[in-house]
């Protein structure tokens, strides 16, 4: 067996050289991690392996996390789409750790915290009319060719039941309270059975 391999650097295993007829690789015995293939040549085997062991013993060394991305990603308000970025930087810091350590623990502490970015919620009563307004709507669209494009298009919504409903606040600047109640209110006054 092809000597001069390094251990995997994943899990240490030994890594060993596979040649078939066509194509050869070097991968770890233990977790199988592998080289890309590579073709053999009937004229030169031996240089196949030389790139290969070339390509297996090649080991990165990350340049080390400096205190200034430290610090800014310790000053940020963390969310779960840091958490990589998080690891990232705790994995490149070898040294310093009298510093660091402190920075990890409150950046780790904050990012165990549950989110606070969840969008509001409806309540299920409102998501229930929310969903009748819907198919009333529903009923009420068309499929209408423009320059053979299909459209939808809605059949009109009257909107006298709503601007009845709102004739109480006539005393103000603006008298319709809310945009989506006097649009929702003018949905509600359509009949359930309606087609068009």
């Amino acid at each position: 067996m092809p000597s001069g391999l390094l251990n995997c650097a994943h899990c240490d295993g030994i890594a060993m050289y596979i040649a078939g007829r066509l194509q050869a690789l070097i991968a770890c015995e233990e977790c199988g991690m592998s080289t890309p293939p590579i073709e053999i040549e009937a004229a030169d085997p031996d240089t196949v392996f030389e790139q290969l062991r070339a390509i297996w013993n090649h080991r990165v060394e990350y340049r080390p996390a400096d205190r200034q991305a430290i610090s800014m990603l310790a000053r940020r308000t963390l969310t779960p789409s840091d958490i990589p970025f998080f690891l990232g930087l705790l994995a490149e810091t070898s040294t310093d750790w009298e510093i660091n350590g402190p920075k990890f623990a409150a950046m780790a502490s904050a990012l165990a915290q549950p989110g606070h970015g969840l969008p509001h919620v409806a309540p299920p009563a409102t998501v229930l009319i929310d969903a009748a307004r819907y198919r009333k709507l529903l009923r009420r669209a068309k499929i209408i060719y423009i320059d053979g494009a299909p459209m939808i298009r809605f059949e009109p919504v009257p909107a006298l039941a709503a601007e009845i409903a709102e004739e109480a606040l006539a005393d103000k600047a603006w008298p319709f309270s809310d945009v989506e109640e006097f649009v929702g209110n003018a949905i509600d006054s359509l009949p359930d059975g309606w087609q068009p």
